[in-house]
């Protein structure tokens, strides 16, 4: 049974002393050590049973911090996203310092760090003294919690769960790194490409390509992935099977005598109230006896609607398929299987 509570003194004590935290961020609950301990950081990966070639993310409780992580100097435009953005929902990747275990960044010569827009969290890192070393508090691949139910229900080796209630966006933290002028986002999250260029016009924001190596988490084509499959459709399907649910992000006319589970993310088709409430509902769905296959309807890939696709198509990843307006069988490419 994992001790649980709302003590950020507490908390803080043990990160110190190299111990494993599960904490509430605004995007989904980490799990936490000593940043600059290497050994503390060695035991992330194996409570959470992830492979050592997946960097981890750093979390700061002020942007003064960051000549602690970023190695000098730290690039104008770094300054500009983490001024504008922090705290929140954005993990910038820079040059690291030598303070960085490597063990945190996988060997790579550049670490990942973000500021959580999460009072219980920014004051147990503050508290701590040191950045926070912290994936989302889960078993490797499986889908990220939202809840203290949801860490509780897959880890059970962690020191202590500092409680914080339901997390806010519900999906992971954008991650952008820069190049000169242009911002590279390596994975989609809670701050839309869209959002970005609207900030800043002047830049050159662009999608990072996932057939590049790993430079920053969630980077992997499988990933936040429930226990039952998941199937990504074009549409809602003509024939909904009893064992199955059907995941909707916005509302579709149903066929009529659909005797499938059907979860409505949001009623007015807000993907930013679904994307809150979809690791949620998945968990939910796994956890279902009558419910033995997921199938999704997929949303346009714009605004926080890519940061959604991203994370169902790794959900799906592993079933290697979707299925399309015609009934076609094809991979997440796109291609006929």
């Amino acid at each position: 049974m994992i001790k649980s509570g709302k003590d950020t003194i507490f908390a803080s004590k043990l990160i110190k002393e190299g111990k494993l935290v599960a904490f509430p961020t605004e995007t989904v609950y980490g799990l936490g050590a000593n940043g600059f301990d290497a050994k503390a950081v060695a035991r992330i990966f194996e409570a959470k049973k992830r492979p050592s070639f997946d960097p981890l993310i750093l979390h700061i409780s002020s942007i003064e911090e960051l000549p602690t992580v970023f190695k000098k100097p730290i690039s104008p435009m770094i300054m500009q996203l983490a001024e504008k953005y922090w705290p929140g929902p954005l993990t910038i990747v820079g040059p690291k310092t030598a303070k960085v275990p490597d063990i945190v960044t996988s060997g790579l010569k550049t670490v990942a760090v973000r500021m959580p827009r999460n009072k219980v969290a920014l004051k147990m890192i503050k508290q701590a003294g040191v950045p926070v070393a912290a994936p989302s508090a889960n078993l490797f691949g499986r889908l990220s919690p939202t809840t203290p139910e949801h860490v509780k229900e897959q880890l059970s080796t962690i020191d202590y769960l500092l409680e914080g209630g339901k997390t806010d966006i519900g999906l992971e933290s954008t991650i952008v790194t820069v190049n000169g002028k242009t911002i590279e986002i390596l994975r989609p999250g809670g701050i839309s490409m869209d959002q970005l260029q609207q900030d800043f016009p002047g830049v050159n924001v662009v999608m990072s390509a996932t057939e590049k190596h790993i430079q920053a988490p969630g980077q992997l084509r499988s990933h936040y992935s429930p226990r039952k499959p998941l199937y990504l459709h074009d549409s809602v399907p003509d024939k909904l099977p009893e064992y199955a649910a059907l995941l909707l992000f916005e509302p579709h006319p149903i066929p009529e005598g659909a005797k499938s589970k059907i979860v409505l993310l949001s009623s007015t088709g807000d993907l930013t109230e679904a994307a809150a409430n979809m690791f949620a509902v998945l968990h939910d769905l796994e956890d279902d006896p009558e419910v033995e296959q997921i199938y999704a309807v997929r949303v346009k890939e714009e605004g926080i609607g890519m940061a959604i696709m991203d994370r169902m198509k790794k959900a799906a990843y592993r079933y290697s398929h979707f299925v399309d307006d015609q009934g076609m069988v094809r991979d997440e490419s796109g291609n006929l299987l």
